[in-house]
């Protein structure tokens, strides 16, 4: 249907412009004889070739730039080649609009055989042609440097809209640029931190958590507790440094090296289940669902050594879900029961920043952690 419409504007308009070419034949400014013959074919086949061009271009502003020359010679002629009728008019419209809708080679050659055939009526038909034919070429020049003049115009607002697009994606990549090296630079005062004070603190307490342990001192625990969550911490702040400075996260794509880590930690058979075709998640998302399934092995180890471990991670079009499920142990954990530095309290804040929810409790035969994130 809509092919159809596209031709309805071009066909209208070549009936129009043919029947604007008969009814000048009509008139004594054509005819089959001597000069007017002349005239007759050159009008002919000049509105022949408009014809085509209004039905090769689909394009309603060529189709009137075309028109508008085809009843300006035709007009010529039926009114005895007069300047001042609607064949003038319609000369000096096509030749001042032809430079604003088509390319400049094919205006400059529209509008010099428009002006020649005009001029050619003139010559033929007009009393005082040469007077005439001055005129209407000198007039016929002065609209068509016109429009070249607008079309100069429009080209000059396109080139400045051009230039303030590329300054505005100029600042903003400048803005882009100047955050990295800042973010850049607190990652650099963070490893320097985390090099030096944090590091240091993780001997310092494992030392004294094997020094208590040997001396039998009532501490030995709380030390050991205090070391391991310095440790985590470390860790994590790690990982943060990383992600600040954009290097790649861990995510879903890293669970199968996870499990078999901790399957070759424990001695304890740990599986993955995926279903569903992945789905691109921010860099956030994805740690979160590695983080999540980490402590939930963590938890598994600690308070369920021995038993299974099935890790089940369901993609979905708007998001991912992961289940992580032991088969049971001696003691439940609730959400802050847990070590590693990360604690499902703490992943469970994190999920709800992201527009997620982490469940975590008691299951059948075990206990399970449930994770659902958008992407």
């Amino acid at each position: 249907m809509h092919g159809q419409r596209r031709w309805v504007l071009p066909v209208g308009l070549a009936v129009v412009a043919l029947v604007v070419v008969a009814n000048a034949g009509s008139s004594v400014g054509l005819g089959t004889s001597g000069d007017a013959l002349v005239v007759t074919l050159a009008v002919a086949v000049y509105a022949a070739a408009a014809l085509v061009f209004l039905l090769w271009f689909d394009a309603p502003v060529r189709i009137t730039v075309a028109l508008l020359l085809v009843m300006a010679v035709a007009s010529a002629a039926a009114r005895h080649g007069d300047p001042t009728g609607t064949g003038g008019i319609g000369l000096y419209l096509g030749v001042a609009y032809a430079p604003l809708r088509l390319p400049r080679g094919t205006a400059v050659a529209v509008a010099a055989v428009s002006v020649l055939l005009f001029d050619l009526v003139l010559a033929l038909e007009a009393p005082n042609a040469a007077v005439f034919v001055t005129v209407v070429t000198g007039g016929a020049a002065l609209f068509f440097l016109f429009g070249l003049l607008l079309r100069s115009e429009q080209e000059q607002r396109a080139r400045a809209d051009r230039l303030v697009v590329q300054l505005e994606r100029s600042r903003e990549a400048e803005k882009a640029s100047a955050a990295v090296a800042e973010r850049a630079r607190i990652s650099r005062e963070m490893h320097d931190v985390l090099a030096h004070t944090l590091s240091a603190l993780v001997l310092q307490l494992e030392a004294l958590a094997v020094r208590a342990e040997r001396a039998a001192d009532p501490l030995a625990g709380g030390l050991t507790r205090a070391h391991e969550l310095a440790r985590g911490g470390l860790a994590e702040a790690r990982q943060a440094v990383s992600t600040l400075r954009g290097d790649a996260v861990p995510g879903p794509d890293a669970l199968p090296e996870l499990l078999a880590q901790h399957e070759m930690a424990t001695g304890t058979p740990c599986t993955l289940d995926v279903r569903g075709d992945a789905v691109p998640l921010a860099p956030e998302v994805s740690l979160a669902v590695y983080r999540t399934v980490q402590e939930a092995l963590t938890n598994a180890r600690k308070h369920a050594a021995g038993a299974p471990v099935h890790v089940r991670l369901d993609w979905r079009p708007d998001g991912a879900v992961v289940e992580v499920h032991d088969g049971g142990g001696r003691e439940r954990v609730a959400l802050h029961e847990t070590g590693g530095g990360h604690g499902l309290s703490g992943l469970a804040e994190r999920a709800a920043l992201l527009g997620g929810r982490l469940q975590a409790g008691p299951a059948e035969k075990g206990f399970r952690v449930r994770l659902e994130v958008p992407a």
